[in-house]
């Protein structure tokens, strides 16, 4: 399966489900960069993202749902509504969101 493409789910309940494309993907897509500031919304808590998609944090590495959960004490979090890239000041979400947008622009130009 190729992870940098959005994919809907039939559900057994009825519905559908999207899953969308993971942190790899972003730094495949060069969306964001190793190296690249990741900040806790609403918290002054940042960590630095590594080429494989963990956040290194006081000394630790940790994938960004641990990170993001230990920060909030939270058992869940959304992880990429709660994860603010740094530099462009947008959620990791909204930076999917707009990557996939302009892919889904390109695509239907090209048809």
């Amino acid at each position: 399966m190729d992870k940098s493409l959005s994919l809907t789910v039939k559900r057994s309940k009825g519905g559908t489900r999207r899953t969308l494309p993971k942190i790899d993907a972003m730094l495949d897509w060069g969306v964001v960069k190793e190296g690249d500031i990741i900040v806790a919304k609403d918290r002054g808590n940042e960590g630095v993202l590594q080429a494989n998609g963990n956040i290194l944090a006081d000394d630790k590495e940790l994938s960004l749902q641990a990170w993001l959960k230990e920060i909030y004490g939270w058992s869940s979090v959304q992880t990429y509504v709660f994860a603010i890239h740094k530099q462009s000041g947008k959620s990791l979400s909204a930076i999917r969101e707009e990557y996939m947008e302009h892919q889904a622009k390109d695509v239907s130009n090209n048809l």
